[in-house]
C-alpha cells in the first residue's frame, strides 16, 4: 500500500455507500425560515453510522420526479438522534442543502459539499486553482452520527403527491 512520505495512510472505505431516501409529503423544519428548527414528522433517515466506525459521503443528487415542482430546498442534517422522532435542535444540526425547482421530470441538482481536508494531488502549481479546487468535497459522517433529510417546504405542485428523491454516494469504515 503506498504512503506518504510522513508514513501517513490514505483513506480507505471498507464498503461502498449508496442510500435514497424520498421526500416532499412533509417539512423537515418547524419554521421554513430558521434552520434550526428541525421537525421530527420531516427528517428522514439517509445515512447510519450509529453501529458502526462512521462514512464519508462524497456526492448528494437530487433526482425531480416530475415537471414544474414547487420551489423548495433540499436539506440535509447531522444528528445523534437514533431516530426520526427524536430528533431534536439540541441533538440535529443543518450541514448542508441545495435549491429545487424542477422544470423538467428527470432533473438532477447536486448538492454543493463542504472542502474536506483530503487534498487533490497536483493541483498546488497553477496559480488559477482556487484553494477550495485543491481540496476533495464531501461529508464526514462521524461514528455514532447519523444523516437525516428533508424539504423546508411541503412539495404541494404540480400534485399534493409530488417528490424529489435524494441519492447518496460514499463509502463506509
Amino acid at each position: 500500500m503506498a504512503t506518504s512520505s510522513s508514513n501517513k495512510m490514505p483513506l480507505l472505505v471498507d464498503r461502498p455507500l449508496h442510500s435514497f431516501a424520498t421526500l416532499g409529503g412533509t417539512s423537515a423544519l418547524t419554521d421554513s425560515t430558521n434552520l434550526n428548527t428541525p421537525s421530527p414528522a420531516g427528517c428522514v433517515l439517509l445515512v447510519d453510522c450509529s453501529a458502526n466506525d462512521g462514512a464519508v459521503i462524497d456526492s448528494l443528487s437530487i433526482i425531480a420526479l416530475e415537471a414544474s415542482l414547487t420551489a423548495s430546498n433540499v436539506l440535509i442534517f447531522l444528528s445523534t438522534a437514533t431516530t426520526a422522532t427524536s430528533v431534536t435542535t439540541a441533538n440535529t444540526a443543518y450541514v448542508c442543502g441545495a435549491a429545487i425547482s424542477s422544470t423538467s421530470k428527470g432533473e438532477r441538482t447536486n448538492i454543493s459539499l463542504p472542502a474536506l481536508s483530503v487534498p487533490v494531488p497536483n493541483l498546488g502549481g497553477d496559480a488559477s486553482v482556487t484553494e477550495l479546487d485543491k481540496k476533495n468535497t464531501g461529508l464526514y459522517v462521524p461514528s455514532g452520527a447519523l444523516i437525516y433529510c428533508g424539504v423546508d417546504t411541503v412539495l404541494s405542485a404540480p400534485s399534493a403527491n409530488s417528490r424529489v428523491h435524494l441519492f447518496a454516494q460514499g463509502g463506509f469504515f
